[in-house]
């Protein structure tokens, strides 16, 4: 889950271990510019039944670019962005997702061009623009408050335009602004309240990207 093209986010179900079902087929899209104005609609893509175009769902609580996006096999929480920028998190409830989504507890500080990454409990909200290294983590279970912040990614002047992804145990962070730069931090999930790990480096420097996975093994 992780920043994209025009700020456009993704929330999707994954098969992790620990929450494997039979029931995650499908992909939210949310928010973004079609220019000159920002959207607050919802797209859902079926991945069984991807070649139609994607089902207009129920959509966020304003219209917002340059957010970022994680989720869980039951939810998906969409926060921060612009215009602004806003500390705003929503929450899409995957088995109802034809209404508004939820307003939920906010992140720590206002911020766009941000990433997120994910396991079935928390999500991690990482960087942002103006230009942080905060890490903010929200307890699925209880997403009413303002985030919690963590360990910062090893950035002193903080990253923007970056991207993110993450299996069951770890976020890694890539890439980024002010540089661009070719960074990759990776979060402990475990060990959350200390420095991103500085890992390996991606093949070239760049932001405003967008990162993946597959499921773990």
């Amino acid at each position: 889950m992780a920043i994209g093209v025009f700020g456009l986010q993704v929330a999707y179900r994954l098969k992790r271990l620990e929450v494997m079902s039979l029931d995650d087929t499908h992909g939210w899209f949310g928010g973004g510019i079609p220019y000159p104005n920002s959207t607050s609609t919802v797209d859902r893509i079926d991945f069984s039944n991807d070649t139609g175009t994607a089902n207009i769902r129920g959509p966020l609580t304003s219209t917002r670019y340059k957010t970022a996006a994680t989720g869980n096999s039951n939810y998906g929480w969409f926060g921060g962005g612009g215009p602004g920028p806003v500390s705003i998190v929503n929450r899409i409830n995957f088995s109802n997702d034809s209404t508004t989504a939820a307003p939920r507890g906010s992140l720590s500080l206002s911020r766009q061009y941000l990433a997120a990454t994910g396991n079935s409990n928390y999500g991690w909200f990482g960087g942002g623009a103006p230009a942080t290294a905060i890490v903010d983590r929200i307890d699925f279970s209880n997403d009413s408050g303002v985030s919690l912040v963590r360990g910062s990614l090893n950035a002193p002047n903080g990253r923007f335009g970056l991207a993110a992804t993450g299996n069951s145990n770890y976020g890694w962070f890539g890439g980024g602004a002010p540089g661009p730069v070719a960074t990759v931090d990776r979060i402990n999930f475990s060990n959350d309240s200390s420095t991103a790990s500085p890992r390996g480096p991606l093949s070239l420097t760049r932001s405003e990207h967008t990162a993946t996975s597959n499921t773990p093994t």
